[in-house]
């Protein structure tokens, strides 16, 4: 259950460590900019001469920009084009839309951003100076990114409304096998877009819900009606996708659950070897006999099971053997920085041998970078998710992000 890593982010930023792309469709507006931004002390500075480039650049693995600067009006497909799968992607990056267009239809563009989500410093008028440059900068210092580890607790009032309201959604991470380097599927992550406080994220609210058992038994009812009906569409459409769903253990006590979930994917023609259902393992250690019972006949009916955050719980071998998993997710907080903690690495080695022996797909989350990305690799890890490859990211933006991420397949 986790959506990857959080970057870090520096309170006073220097500029000589910050990533800057460029999206123009003329190439001397580029050289301007990126005079204007070397004359800063900016120097890694990426180009891209229109919205189909710029694309590429912010879904190469690893990649991040602080700040992007772009353009509205260029061929193919012009700024607005680009906004919106910069908000359907998820990205984090200070935006600034950099145009000569006429005013009005500047600034109804730069709210259009905001509206989608998107982290927009403003509009800054062409030709760039360091002056506008300055004031860019400046605000980026005073609109600081929305972690998404924010401890803010969402408030209990409202829960029920999240449901009435219809103000959950659910975005996608994908995950990606080794190996190969080709997608394996997603994992399913729910937000709450609260109407006057904004964006949370599950470890705000789904606490919360959980220790309810009407508002969890909705969530349940949400997170795999979505997830299974977005399946069902791209099946329609003739693409095979993949999908893991977390449950709570709340979800397990139902003993016809498995009927329940066979169901919805019956409704959407959907295969059940495309759904995984995710337990925490931390919640392993309740009913063993209802458990036992719900996971077995899930399996018989063809779903796999995961146990989520592998690590982080008190489970036992012996408890794990016994129950009819067949993947093991490794918690990020071992595998974030396992190439450089012999720590970290121990348990990861140790989690991987694990699944081996017991014949479970191993899923490591959290990979921020490529060290990590190497190390699983060569520790025989089966499948990876995290920041490196991709930030969760809604049904619009997943479609465009394989598209992409197929046409770098070896």
């Amino acid at each position: 259950m986790a959506d990857g890593s959080v970057r870090n982010e520096e309170a006073d930023f220097e500029a000589g460590a910050l990533k800057v792309l460029v999206i123009d469709d003329q190439s001397h507006v580029r050289n301007w900019v990126r005079t204007m931004l070397t004359s800063a002390g900016v120097v890694q500075v990426t180009e891209a001469a229109d919205g189909g480039h710029a694309f590429a650049a912010v879904t190469q693995p690893g990649a991040f920009f602080d700040l992007i600067l772009c353009d509205l009006r260029m061929p193919e497909r012009d700024g607005i084009e680009t906004i919106r799968a910069f908000a359907a992607l998820g990205l984090e990056s200070a935006i600034a839309i950099m145009s000569g267009e006429e005013e009005r239809v500047v600034e109804t563009a730069g709210l259009l951003a905001e509206l989608q989500g998107l982290r927009i410093l403003g509009t800054v008028a062409k030709p760039l100076t360091r002056e506008k440059l300055e004031a860019l900068f400046s605000k980026m210092r005073e609109i600081a990114p929305r972690r998404a580890d924010d401890d803010r607790m969402a408030p209990e009032s409202d829960l029920t409304n999240a449901f009435i309201r219809e103000e959950l959604q659910l975005v996608y991470q994908p995950k990606i096998w080794l190996r190969t380097g080709k997608f394996a599927g997603v994992e399913s992550l729910v937000r709450w877009k609260h109407p006057a406080l904004g964006l949370f994220h599950p470890g705000s609210f789904v606490p919360l819900m959980e220790g309810s058992e009407d508002l969890s038994a909705s969530l349940t009812e949400f997170s795999l009606r979505e997830s299974i009906a977005c399946v069902g569409r791209w099946r329609e459409a003739g693409r095979e996708l993949r999908v893991a769903i977390n449950l709570s253990a709340r979800a397990f006590d139902r003993l016809d659950l498995p009927e329940r979930v066979n169901a919805m994917c019956l409704e959407h023609r959907v295969e059940p070897d495309c759904i995984t259902l995710e337990l925490t393992e931390t919640h392993v250690a309740r009913d063993a006999v209802r458990l036992i019972d719900v996971a077995t006949r899930l399996r018989l009916k063809g779903f796999t099971l995961s146990i989520d955050d592998f690590g982080t719980g008190q489970s036992g071998l012996s408890k794990l053997h016994k129950l009819p998993f067949n993947e093991l997710k490794i918690d990020r907080q071992f595998v974030n920085g396992c190439s450089r903690s012999t720590t970290q690495r121990s348990v990861v080695e140790a989690s991987l041998a694990l699944a081996r022996s017991l014949k479970m797909v191993s899923v490591a989350e959290g990979v921020q970078d490529r060290p990590d990305w190497d190390l699983l690799a060569r520790l025989g890890c089966d499948v990876v998710q995290g920041y490196f490859i991709a930030r969760p990211m809604s049904e619009e933006g997943l479609e465009a992000w394989t598209t992409q991420w197929t046409l770098r397949e070896p």
